[in-house]
């Protein structure tokens, strides 16, 4: 800098030196702007621009900040950290339960990290997609035992070969298989078949076969027949008149007309619920009238599947349909078509936590090692990348080195978890332990402890209409035993007695108290309950409050003259300097 200086000083430098200063001045000026500004030090501390306006967008939900917010949460900001730093000082950070805590939070947090994976999302992107639509399939495969030897391995791969080629050459798909297992598998959309199947059937053209490929059990090859828009999921309730183990045709024909009169009797308008409780054979839905968990394509038999979803209407009721466990008579309670909208937060978490319980977190895992991997080459020892566990414990561990945001995180757990401990060994604990401190400040401020016009009273609180008719029958009666009839209905009833403040008692409008009255009860949104006061005695004129009546405000105005005599030292002692120049340079409206 000074060189240059120099030289644009030099009045016989031409125009070309002039433009490589300025434009010199240029660049480096905007990479300070682009770096990491300090707003304010704290005893020599730097703490940045960024750091800051992260800080207040977390903890301003207003859009508008102004010179005025900007200043006022300045103060909060610098006062947080002063004291955190004080924490440290202290070695706060190096006892155990703090230590535990953050070990803990770590632990938790790094988890989430990596369930947020960027391979996650992709499956979490590519399951949603597919979910919208249905692909019906059929299946050639060829098994191949766990104990087959090489040979007879070879074998099959050749046979399914062999297949591959006659369909090539335009063979039926089930006269190509023939000689092997060929199945129709029906339809099926995403999570119904294990996701190496569920690739290869989706990457697979409609009217098209795919290439053999090898499992654990064998070979395959699969043929998309169809793809249709996705018809989502149906929840029925069924009755089921099971076939008893190796039921012979007649007894077979015996259900069937069973289940037909069945059949006759809900149309006639008989109470499917209560019929299902009744005689229904599914162990596992008759208590509750037949009502099965929603489902969708390839769950169950497709006979049963396309039943259910052929009644158009709650409410309708299907022809009984056989299946290999006897007839099923469905009544629909609700179709729930696919939402299909990449905004609609609720289904993407749905996917989300579909994609997290299925195979598909092995290939996930995978692609997160492998990424990983290649992030660790250069710092980690062979040791840490001697396997995949290995690979994944190291990451974890130093997850902070190697994702800002966790950092970030993991600096505000333990920044918050050092102020609360300073804040209770410095303001919270030293107030309300020292009780003669206490009382040496209530009598420096006896002026400011009065009581405005107030009054003896019960604030009570119900659960329910009933316990509130009781209870304020009660109140006007006996409030006097107001102790042995909350006794009674201690779950229903909650009730503070005491002296409070007429502005303190909740009323729903302008109220003129006068003793035997019961306030009109209020309704707490959360939960429903009712909150009424009864009057007991009024006290009119504005006295001085005794010690034990303040004691409360006492607290908590010696707590804030404690806070503000330990700031006044911290910043002595960690001398603040703020840099108006940045402060005023904050984006402001």
């Amino acid at each position: 800098m000074k060189l240059f200086r120099q030289r644009n000083r030099q009045k016989n430098k031409g125009s070309t030196s002039k433009a490589i200063v300025w434009l010199w001045l240029v660049i480096t000026t905007g990479l300070q702007t682009a770096t990491a500004q300090t707003l304010f030090t704290y005893g020599g501390q730097p703490v940045s621009r960024q750091e800051f306006l992260s800080a207040y967008s977390k903890n301003n939900n207003d859009s508008n900040a102004t010179r005025t917010s900007y200043a006022d949460y300045l103060e909060l900001y610098i006062r947080f950290k002063l004291k955190v730093r004080a924490a440290l000082d202290a070695k706060m950070d190096t006892l155990p339960q703090q230590k535990a805590e953050l070990q803990s939070f770590h632990q938790q947090l790094s988890e989430s990290y990596l369930k947020e994976d960027a391979s996650i999302n992709l499956l979490v992107d590519e399951a949603a997609e597919r979910s919208l639509s249905d692909i019906h399939l059929s299946h050639i495969f060829i098994p191949v035992p766990k104990t087959a030897s090489p040979a007879e391995i070879n074998r099959a791969r050749e046979n399914i070969n062999a297949v591959y080629e006659k369909l090539k050459k335009g063979a039926h798909f089930n006269e190509a298989g023939a000689s092997f297992q060929t199945a129709h598998l029906g339809y099926i959309t995403a999570f119904v078949l294990p996701y190496a199947f569920e690739s290869i059937a989706y990457a697979t053209p409609e009217g098209s076969f795919s290439r053999p490929f090898q499992t654990s059990n064998g070979f395959h090859i699969l043929r998309n027949n169809k793809v249709r828009k996705a018809i989502g999921k149906v929840r029925v309730s069924q009755i089921l008149l099971a076939f008893p183990p190796g039921a012979s045709e007649p007894k077979q024909q015996e259900i069937a007309v069973r289940a037909d009169s069945v059949y006759q009797v809900l149309k006639g308008g008989a109470d499917f619920s209560r019929l299902a409780q009744q005689i229904s054979d599914d162990r596992l839905t008759f208590q509750s009238g037949g009502e099965m968990p929603p489902f969708g394509v390839g769950i169950y038999d497709t006979v049963f599947e396309n039943a259910a979803f052929a009644l158009r209407k709650d409410g309708d009721i299907s022809r009984p349909v056989r299946t290999s466990f006897g007839y099923h008579i469905l009544s629909r309670i609700q179709h729930i078509p696919v939402t299909g909208d990449p905004a609609d937060k609720n289904w993407k978490a749905m996917i989300r936590e579909q994609v997290l319980q299925s195979d598909r977190m092995q290939v996930a895992q995978a692609r997160l090692v492998q990424n990983i991997r290649q992030k660790l080459q250069k710092d980690a020892a062979p040791a840490d990348l001697a396997s995949d566990s290995a690979v994944l414990e190291y990451y974890r561990k130093n997850l902070e080195k190697y994702n800002a945001e966790f950092a970030g995180q993991m600096k505000e757990f333990r920044e918050g978890n050092l102020l609360f401990n300073i804040m209770q060994q410095k303001v919270w604990d030293a107030a309300t332990e020292d009780t003669t401190a206490l009382h040496v400040y209530y009598q420096k401020n006896k002026q400011k402890y009065y009581w405005e016009n107030s009054a003896d009273a019960l604030i009570i609180t119900c659960m329910n209409a009933k316990s509130l008719e009781e209870t304020q029958t009660a109140a006007k009666n006996r409030h006097h035993e107001w102790r042995q009839w909350t006794e009674v209905g201690s779950e229903l009833i909650q009730v503070d007695s005491g002296r409070f403040e007429l502005s303190q008692i909740p009323v729903l409008d302008r109220t003129n108290f006068t003793e035997g009255l019961v306030t009109a009860p209020i309704t707490n949104e959360q939960d429903s309950s009712k909150t009424f006061a009864y009057i007991i005695k009024i006290y009119n004129e504005r006295e001085p409050k005794k010690y034990e009546d303040a004691k409360g405000s006492v607290i908590n105005d010696y707590q804030n003259y404690l806070e503000e005599q330990w700031v006044a030292a911290l910043k002595e002692k960690y001398p603040v300097r703020v840099r108006k120049k940045v402060l005023n340079s904050l984006p402001a409206r």
